[in-house]
């Protein structure tokens, strides 16, 4: 199960949530995903037949598991995580 985690010093738990849950927002609409998120907790997950991630930010970090069933091919994989990190790498306007 891979998982990611950015650190953004400097930021508050409160910027990065905002950011991040904006970004999962964007891929949940777009890959048509069940997506719950809890404000308070400064959590939220993504799901859909067997794939699912979640994230928590915490200080001035975010992690991210992700899951896959067996049947999703590594490479669909690799590109999500890719995808995923992309997007973490930018969400403050660095690159």
């Amino acid at each position: 199960m891979p998982q990611i985690t950015r650190k953004y010093p400097g930021k508050k738990a409160a910027e990065i949530y905002e950011k991040v849950d904006e970004v999962m927002e964007r891929i949940a609409q777009k890959m048509s995903l069940d997506y719950e998120k809890d404000l308070d907790a400064k959590t939220g997950k993504v799901s859909k037949m067997g794939v699912s991630g979640a994230y928590a930010v915490k200080d001035e970090q975010v992690t991210i598991d992700l899951k896959f069933p067996m049947l999703v091919p590594g490479s669909m994989r690799q590109k999500v995580q890719e995808d995923i990190e992309r997007k973490l790498d930018g969400l403050f306007g660095q690159s």
